[in-house]
């Protein structure tokens, strides 16, 4: 096994770590403010978009953070503090704290989370090539999706006796996070030093680059899709299809099962095409997968409608991370891939708020209603992705080009 392979390995299990105590309690926030809190569905959707906007504001932080002062340094202090506000969050749901501060701790733990993950891909990008770089984001997506197909079966077991009990178990699964990226991890750009310091004004004047500016549009349409997995997917099995939250939980673990099983052909796979290419197909398989769950009402035919989602995913999210990567040079990867998950983050507040108030006040009219207008936005998404080939040159689009062996001159004796 190489060595570029050996840390990519080593930072996927990271991640597998981290999003196992996510899934272990976040996802069914949203069902603890619907059934022990007696929020509505529109509320309760509000309420995670907000979350989901404060962690637009710390990706760009730590993006930007990462150039200047290290990867691997924010990475930890990041995660630090998240460990004391998800411990905080667990006390006050134990504790039945007025509802203000439970949310002031869950918008706290929302913040402090986002930190993490532009550090990561931009550590992936300082230490891949251009062309290891899908295989790269496909094997850190193995081990987020072993954490997510875990973590939420678990999770649904926990809550049905504890909710408290979940959110502490997240805490510790984050501290112990913290001490094996501490001992794992090495930082290429705080061992040779940044060149510039941090400069936030530039986090926005970065989308005069039209080729930012343009798949962070995307990314932001495509991730409000995605996110119904979390909110818009809760809220329908729980409220109109009457399902246990078990059953919440084994959709999220189908979810990380296709990424685990799929992800490493995928990545094969999308060596031979282009990016723009792979973008597109996945947001039809998104299309398809969300758009037909409306239709059915029982807990198979959503699955197979979740399985066909999730192969969108594990084509979409490498996909995006390295087209960023590849249009970044090495001073401005952090800063790109942070602005990224800024619009990633707006997505997902957007995909919240939208499965909250499409949940309270679509549904009811037309039960599918929702879910044909979150495909019609994930179709939206892969055009506008493959539009983008035109503005990409070949090396960015993924399209590497191999040198033709030159034929050595025959000599003619005569």
């Amino acid at each position: 096994m190489n060595t570029t392979r050996r840390a990519m390995i080593s930072l996927s299990v990271a991640n597998g770590l981290l999003l196992f105590g996510y899934g272990l309690s976040l996802p069914f926030f949203t069902v603890y403010l619907i059934s022990q809190k007696g929020m509505s569905t529109a509320w309760a959707g509000l309420i995670i978009a907000l979350s989901s906007l404060s962690r637009s504001f710390s990706s760009a932080l730590a993006g930007e953070l990462s150039d200047a002062f290290g990867r691997k340094n924010i990475m930890l202090w990041g995660l630090g503090l998240e460990v004391a506000a998800m411990l905080g969050l667990a006390l006050c749901i134990e504790h039945q704290a007025h509802l203000g501060w439970i949310l002031l701790t869950y918008f706290l733990t929302a913040f402090l989370g986002a930190a993490f993950r532009p550090a990561s891909n931009a550590w992936i990008s300082d230490n891949t090539t251009p062309k290891q770089r899908v295989e790269a984001f496909g094997i850190i997506r193995i081990g987020v999706n072993l954490g997510w197909a875990l973590g939420p079966a678990v999770g649904g077991f926990l809550v049905r006796y504890s909710y408290s009990y979940a959110f502490y178990f997240t805490a510790l699964a984050y501290a112990l996070t913290v001490l094996y990226v501490q001992y794992t991890l090495q930082d290429k750009s705080a061992m040779t030093g940044q060149s510039r310091r941090p400069n936030f004004v530039s986090l926005v004047t970065s989308l005069k680059d039209s080729k930012l500016a343009k798949i962070c549009l995307y990314v932001l349409l495509i991730t409000a899709v995605n996110s119904q997995l979390v909110v818009g997917l809760s809220v329908h099995c729980h409220t109109y299809l009457k399902m246990p939250e078990y059953y919440i939980g084994w959709f999220f673990t189908i979810n990380g099962l296709a990424t685990i099983l799929l992800q490493y052909p995928a990545s094969k796979m999308m060596e031979k095409i282009r990016l723009s290419t792979a973008l597109f197909l996945g947001c039809l398989f998104y299309a398809v997968g969300y758009g037909s769950v409306g239709f059915f009402g029982s807990f198979i035919p959503i699955a197979i409608g979740v399985f066909l989602a999730s192969v969108g995913e594990l084509i979409v999210n490498p996909a995006e991370q390295t087209i960023t990567s590849n249009i970044a040079d090495s001073r401005t990867r952090g800063r790109y891939l942070g602005m990224i998950m800024v619009f990633y983050n707006l997505g997902s507040s957007l995909g919240f708020f939208a499965a909250g108030w499409l949940g309270q006040y679509v549904a009811p009219v037309f039960l599918a209603g929702p879910w044909v207008i979150i495909g019609a936005v994930g179709l939206l998404a892969g055009i506008g992705f493959l539009r983008l080939r035109k503005d990409l040159s070949d090396e960015q689009d993924g399209k590497y080009n191999v040198p033709v062996p030159v034929k050595k001159d025959t000599v003619t004796l005569h």
